[in-house]
């Protein structure tokens, strides 16, 4: 193989133009070839594309280099390469970890330079169904928590407490021998609008303290004296009802999904100004009913139906098991709590994920490196921490099972002028994307896509394309948080091995094959990135969302609105 060209250039599509300009140092014409025949011509010869390198610090590139007069020089990444006197050269390079770009530069000595690139991945892998423990932490402030409890005080002032305990009924259920029984059902309940919940973290858990106002039950009696059948519609009222105790919040067993447990603990209730209305009642069964005494366990009966249920919802929002689709090719998605820890800022929780495309069984592995997990903050609302290996395992995956590879029918479809040039494309990626948030920004790097134009049999021409993409956190249809990419740096090498005749391309033609691959780098970077989970917490709203990139971590943060 033989590369011609390569140009590298930042997208914007509608800078194409500007960005062919520059590499050719004449004005754009459409006609004219794209290829700068006065370049040398350079070529890397190991390693070769598709590489996997293995746990190396540095690395040994080889290649050719020619020109019509004299190569001056060749650099690959900056560093000076050895020239033989037959053009053959070789340099030592230092890479890091994951899919690492290399690019090979020869000049001549008007300055005249000819690239070419290649994508080598480094580092150790780990077997591609090997979950990442670690891999989500998520720290939830003591304000989060503050704004859950006055949801829940929302709830109770609109009418829930009896929806919540409806499923209990009857509350009361009394058999006073062969003549006397009693059955007491809730109908309704109401509260004052100085109602409120709160609750506090602390060590342990969270200290819940609900303040019920002006509160008024409504039951149903079914009773029976001496043989006699009958019923009634009874009130029972306070002036102030006041539920304490402390929520336990823990790892539920039961393996992948089995979420988190919640138990209310200590529970106390105390009430004041209670008033029952029993009137018709007969005097047996108050006596048998016992209400002043029966109010207070069916009051925090309602209250754990209530408030349990909301938490371990808010907390089953980080946990998260399901399928989703990218690129027509379904993931696995499994997130499941492994650790949770209490104080009085708020809450550490740790969840260890599987992200898996299927029919991966073709993986080598991801590159796995375990990093020391950030210090997150309590002080904010909430913030997420996601190691990059949680997403490399599912890049790694999604390449194994073919998600990147596609053949595209140009001949229908909206793909304008590429579409009158060639009959159909087909994508193949030689090495999986790789996320990298060691550098202080996170980046996804897109190695060796090759894409293949035909007409009929015949291969008219071959790029290989190499793209390094910031990733960013943008708002989804949904108003949550999702991660997505912003304009790729993307390198472009023009191929001739496997071509019918010489693979001379105008700048027209490259201008559409160049857009058609920034295109699909854009859709396979925002949908791999999109679908790793950024999970929520309690319908909470954040707003004033950040990203910063922390020793392997992808760090997501924001306030509580």
């Amino acid at each position: 193989m033989r590369t011609l060209a390569t140009f590298g250039f930042v997208a914007g599509l509608g800078g194409l133009i500007g960005a062919l300009t520059g590499c050719a140092d004449h004005p754009y014409e459409p006609d004219v070839s794209v290829l700068d025949p006065y370049a040398p011509k350079v070529h890397i010869t190991s390693p070769g594309r598709g590489t996997f390198a293995g746990e190396v610090a540095m690395l040994v590139v080889t290649g050719t280099a020619s020109d019509d007069a004299r190569v001056a020089s060749v650099q690959v990444n900056g560093i000076a390469a050895a020239i033989a006197g037959d053009g053959t050269w070789s340099a030592t390079i230092p890479v890091g970890i994951g899919t690492q770009l290399i690019q090979a530069v020869a000049r001549d000595a008007d300055g005249n330079a000819g690239k070419e690139s290649r994508a080598v991945v480094v580092g150790p892998l780990r077997p591609i169904a090997t979950a990442v423990p670690q891999a989500i932490t998520a720290a939830i402030s003591a304000q989060t928590f503050e704004a859950i409890g006055t949801g829940v005080a929302g709830y109770v002032r609109t009418g829930q407490l009896a929806a919540a305990i409806a499923p209990s009924n009857p509350v009361i259920d009394l058999d006073g021998g062969p003549e006397l029984f009693a059955q007491g059902s809730v109908t309704s309940a109401a509260v004052g609008e100085a109602t409120s919940v709160a609750l506090t973290p602390g060590p342990g858990g969270l200290a819940l303290d609900v303040e019920l106002d002006r509160v008024v039950v409504g039951m149903h009696l079914d009773y029976a004296v001496a043989w006699l059948d009958g019923s009634r519609d009874v009130t029972i009222a306070a002036s102030h009802i006041k539920v304490a105790g402390t929520l336990h919040a823990g790892i539920a067993s039961g393996g992948a999904g089995a979420g988190f447990d919640v138990a209310l603990v200590d529970q106390d209730v105390q009430i004041t100004g209670l008033d029952i209305d029993l009137g018709g009642v007969p005097g047996a069964v108050v006596d048998l009913l016992h209400l002043d005494a029966a109010i207070a366990p069916i009051v925090g009966l309602a209250i754990e139906k209530l408030v349990v249920p909301v938490l371990n919802d808010a907390l089953a929002e980080l946990n998260d098991v399901n399928t989703v689709e990218v690129l027509g090719t379904p993931i696995d998605i499994q997130v499941a709590p492994a650790q949770i820890r209490f104080d009085a800022s708020g809450a550490i929780v740790e969840l260890d994920t599987s992200l898996r495309a299927r029919s991966d069984t073709a993986s080598p592995g991801y590159v796995y490196v375990a990093n020391e997990l950030p210090v997150m903050s309590t002080e904010r609302g909430f913030e997420l921490a996601v190691a990059d290996d949680a997403a490399n395992q599912l890049l790694g995956s999604f390449w194994a099972a073919g998600g990147i590879d596609h053949t595209f029918d140009l001949t229908t479809g909206s793909y304008g002028s590429l579409g009158q040039l060639y009959d159909r494309v087909e994508l193949s990626a030689k090495v999986p994307p790789f996320v990298d948030a060691s550098g202080g920004s996170l980046k996804l790097t897109i190695g060796d896509l090759v894409a293949t134009f035909r007409n009929g049999d015949a291969v008219a021409t071959q790029v290989a394309i190499n793209a390094a993409v910031d990733v960013k956190v943008v708002t989804g249809p949904d108003g949550l948080p999702r991660l997505d990419v912003g304009a790729p740096t993307t390198y472009v090498d023009v191929l001739d091995e496997g071509v019918d005749g010489s693979n001379t391309l105008s700048n027209a033609q490259f201008e559409a094959i160049t857009s058609f691959a920034l295109g699909r780098v854009i859709a396979v970077g925002s949908g791999l990135v999109g679908a790793v989970p950024l999970p929520s917490f309690g319908g909470v709203a954040v707003h004033g969302v950040g990203i910063a990139a922390s020793a392997g971590y992808l760090v997501v943060g924001g306030d509580i609105q």
